[in-house]
């Protein structure tokens, strides 16, 4: 681990962008239900989408009625009365849009340039698709410019995490690197310091300042970061408790209250 007062070299390398998915199984498209994470896939890229189905016509407003607006603004038709009203979870919903997943892009074009005050975000082993989706909700929100996914053991990010994000994944850049340990190595050479947050460290997260680039690492729900992955961070924090019988947050809490630390 480093000391956090060293000063070290930026390693700028090229950027060349790639798709990183990788496996058959992976889907190629979602099924979006948000009508705020439909509009804003609209604005960004309209071209990804191959159908959206509303269930009834008539009584559309608000949110739905913009999507339906500014679809036929980009020259995409809407079924209507071709989506069932409800999902197999029983949950009613308006309509559906069937778009492409996102393309992720490499390390080192995440990772290009990094500035003090820049915020990186990276889950290692996440897996449940809601917390991926609050946590890219709230990543969007302060301005964080990319999510590092680890792909052996995070769930892949769903139409649920894009509906949870509400807008969010459609606009901040996500990798999703074969492996977290060298990828760390190589975020760290390219200028940037990696945080991990962990209930037994000894640091607290208001020791953290805007000072230099900073990722922040967050662990699994249940096993927290695995220790190749905490070995590798510059420091280690924890977030103060005030309760004595509550001792951790969910992953999705934790995350915002440290990007809040580094961001506000």
């Amino acid at each position: 681990m480093r000391a956090a007062s060293s000063n070290r070299s930026s390693d700028r390398r090229g950027r060349s962008r790639h798709n990183e998915r990788s496996g058959e199984d992976r889907p190629t498209t979602l099924k979006l239900r948000n009508p705020h994470t439909i509009l804003a896939a609209l604005a960004v890229r309209p071209e990804d989408f191959t159908e959206i189905r509303v269930a009834r016509q008539g009584d559309h407003s608000g949110s739905w009625l913009e999507v339906i607006q500014t679809a036929e603004e980009v020259g995409i038709s809407i079924e209507v009365g071709a989506a069932d009203s409800q999902s197999s979870q029983g949950r009613s919903y308006v309509g559906e849009a069937d778009v492409k997943v996102r393309e992720t892009v490499s390390i080192s074009e995440m990772f290009s340039d990094p500035q003090v005050g820049d915020v990186w975000l990276g889950l290692d082993g996440v897996q449940d698709s809601r917390n991926i989706g609050a946590i890219a909700r709230t990543a969007q929100f302060f301005g964080i410019r990319g999510i590092v996914l680890t792909r052996d053991r995070t769930a892949p990010i769903t139409s649920v995490s894009h509906d949870v994000a509400a807008g969010g994944l459609e606009v901040i850049q996500i990798s999703q690197p074969p492996n977290l340990s060298k990828a760390l190595s190589e975020i760290q050479s390219l200028g940037v310091w990696i945080v991990g947050t962990a209930e037994d460290a000894e640091e607290s997260l208001e020791s953290l300042k805007p000072d230099r680039p900073w990722m922040i690492l967050v662990g699994n729900e249940e096993k927290g970061l695995r220790r190749l992955t905490r070995d590798a961070c510059d420091l280690i924090v924890n977030i103060p408790s005030g309760n004595q019988f509550v001792s951790s947050l969910n992953v999705s809490v934790a995350a915002g209250i440290t990007i809040s630390t580094l961001k506000l």
